[in-house]
C-alpha cells in the first residue's frame, strides 16, 4: 500500500504558488523550464519522424476490417440491448 502524504487537505505541494506554476529563480522553477525545452525538443523530434508517415493514405484493406468491426460491434450491441429489453 502505498504511504500517504502527511499534507493536510487541501494544502499546496511545497513551492507551488496559489496559480499552480512554479516560482522562476527557485530549483522547482528551474525544472519546470528544462521540462518545458524537452517537451518541445520532442514534440519536433516526433513530428520530423513521422509526420511523412501519418500523411500516407490509410490501406483499403485496413479501412475494410475497421467497417466490419464496427458492423460487428454494432450487431453484438443491438442484441444486447434486445435481450435487456425483454
Amino acid at each position: 500500500m502505498p504511504a500517504r502524504s502527511r499534507r493536510p487537505k487541501g494544502a499546496r505541494p511545497e513551492g507551488l504558488e496559489p496559480s499552480g506554476e512554479r516560482p522562476r529563480g527557485t530549483a522547482a522553477g528551474w525544472l519546470g523550464t528544462e521540462e518545458d525545452a524537452f517537451d518541445l525538443w520532442l514534440q519536433q523530434s516526433l513530428h520530423t519522424a513521422f509526420d511523412a508517415i501519418a500523411a500516407e493514405p490509410i490501406p483499403e484493406d485496413i479501412l475494410r476490417m475497421i467497417e466490419e468491426d464496427r458492423a460487428e460491434r454494432e450487431r453484438i450491441r443491438c442484441s444486447r440491448q434486445a435481450k435487456r429489453d425483454e
